[in-house]
């Protein structure tokens, strides 16, 4: 099989999967911006086994990570970061630091990047401290001006799913601050 017929060609490509397996990480080089397109769903039957293949192909994967990571296709990026960078070697996660700086930012993602960053220790206490505290203030600075649109307007499904995601967001990033700095001043959170 030529390298171009390595990539799946849709979401049931078990076969051409399997090929890109067998063939190996060095000859799935060629393609792995192809095989990435199949992690923007990780419902799609092949995604998962994509990204079990992608992280056995190291270093080579970092362009297209970097790539991704800088995109503002969100659901994919939350695909990437947890079925292939939370699996990288560290040395790799430290390589998408300026990625994750920038990711860490994003309510919606701001957890999972945290975990990430600290589990391969590219921040400093306070560095982590402080993006833990500017994202928790971001989300209850939010959350007063959302509660008052929701009731100036209609009822809108996404602005309650905007609303009941940011709640859940300061929740999970107030108990990671309680787990990172017990002693604070906050954890009374």
């Amino acid at each position: 099989m030529t390298t171009e017929n390595l990539c799946p060609r849709n979401r049931h490509d078990h076969e051409r999967l399997q090929a890109v397996i067998v063939a190996g990480p060095v000859a799935a080089e060629p393609v792995l911006e192809g095989l990435f397109i199949w992690l923007q769903d990780m419902n799609y039957p092949i995604a998962i086994p994509v990204a079990d293949f992608l992280i056995t192909v190291g270093d080579p994967l970092i362009p297209h990570l970097k790539k991704i990571l800088c995109s503002n296709d969100y659901i994919w990026i939350g695909g990437v970061l947890d079925y292939v960078v939370a699996r990288l070697a560290t040395e790799q996660i430290h390589i998408l630091k300026p990625e994750l700086d920038q990711l860490v930012k994003v309510p919606g993602i701001a957890i999972d990047v945290i975990s990430i960053g600290t589990s391969a220790g590219i921040w400093d206490q306070k560095t982590l401290s402080l993006i833990l505290n500017t994202i928790i203030q971001t989300c209850e600075d939010r959350l007063p001006e959302l509660n008052e649109l929701k009731a100036k307007t209609p009822p809108d499904w996404m602005l309650d799913r905007s609303i009941a995601g940011t709640e859940e967001n300061l929740h999970g990033l107030k108990a990671m601050r309680t787990k990172f700095f017990p002693e604070s001043e906050h954890s009374n959170d």
